[in-house]
């Protein structure tokens, strides 16, 4: 009893007085304003691109290099058999989302698995933490996918800009439709709508390639003007995709 007594006595002689709720809400401003200042996120684009790659898991390199042999083979295949060309390509795109959900999984995991507190915590924005990994991500799928693409156009002796034109807008779309599930959805519930995100993406596209008068030439400039379009939507929706990441980082310190 005299031991809690004591412990009770000790507890009172160290008692902190209440802070405020203004200057609480000072301290706050101050340290989102450091957070912001230029000493704070004085680590260059380099250091952090070199830092977020050392962080991508091995197992994902696996399965996107995995995927992409699967496509190379399937090409080849088809190629050496002289199917139409509308064959491989529906396999493309049933692969292709598959190659762009494994890489949007990666990005947005703090999400997903709900780190952002843990990533918060680093010296560096939330939000430049995550355009770095879309950055790293983005242009190795984009490298893998074009290099598949070429392939296809090579095996099938067909334009390289329409063989790309194909497979990239499936892509961009792809890239649009996770980003936006992302935004819209509680973390609970992504993993499962971006499931049916790609399987609705595949389906669509396989049956609009089954439509042999896109492969007209005449349909050229149809494709490019889809293209762009989804072009500008990929765009438009990473913009607020990085105003949802950074609205995140906001909240962890509203929440301190």
């Amino acid at each position: 009893m005299k031991k809690n007594n004591d412990i009770q006595e000790w507890l009172r002689l160290y008692d902190t007085s209440v802070i405020p709720e203004n200057k609480m809400n000072e301290l706050i401003s101050a340290g989102k304003k450091y957070m912001d200042s230029a000493e704070f996120n004085k680590n260059s684009l380099q250091n952090i691109l070199l830092s977020q790659l050392q962080y991508l898991p091995f197992s994902f390199w696996i399965i996107q290099i995995g995927l992409i042999i699967i496509s190379i083979l399937v090409v080849c295949l088809f190629g050496y058999w002289s199917v139409p060309l509308h064959y491989p390509l529906t396999v493309l795109v049933i692969i292709i989302p598959l190659i762009v959900l494994v890489g949007v999984r990666e990005v947005s995991k703090s999400n997903i698995y709900d780190m952002w507190e843990i990533e918060q915590s680093s010296r560096c924005q939330l939000v430049k933490i995550t355009a770095c990994r879309m950055l790293i991500i983005g242009l190795a799928d984009l490298f893998l996918i074009t290099s598949v693409l070429v392939i296809t156009s090579f095996y099938y002796q067909q334009s390289i800009l329409e063989i790309i034109l194909y497979g990239m807008v499936p892509f961009n779309i792809s890239c649009t439709c996770y980003l936006f599930t992302i935004i819209k959805n509680e973390k609970g519930q992504i993993t499962y709508h971006l499931f049916v995100c790609m399987i609705c993406i595949a389906v669509i596209f396989s049956i609009i390639l089954k439509q042999e008068i896109l492969f007209e030439t005449s349909m050229l400039w149809g494709w490019v003007a889809f293209y762009f379009f989804s072009l500008i939507l990929l765009g438009k929706t990473i913009w607020n995709y990085m105003k949802h990441e950074k609205m995140i980082g906001e909240l962890a310190w509203n929440l301190q």
